[in-house]
């Protein structure tokens, strides 16, 4: 069973926003008004398994 949070709200994209070009501006009213309802983000570091692959020393 999904699990859902009441902090978490998801927004369809109106008509005409999906024409409507990406640009810094539009990025930066949509995190505002995410932030303003609420909303957070969590923001992930770089892991050691992303950054370097060992191999064991079995050879497996």
């Amino acid at each position: 069973m999904p699990r859902t949070s009441s902090k978490i709200a998801a927004s369809k994209p109106r008509a005409s926003d999906k024409s409507a070009p990406l640009t810094h501006e539009r990025i930066q009213a949509d995190l505002a008004a995410f932030r303003k309802a609420g909303g957070r983000i969590e923001k992930l570091g770089n892991t050691r398994v992303l950054t370097k692959v060992e191999v064991p020393e079995d050879g497996t």
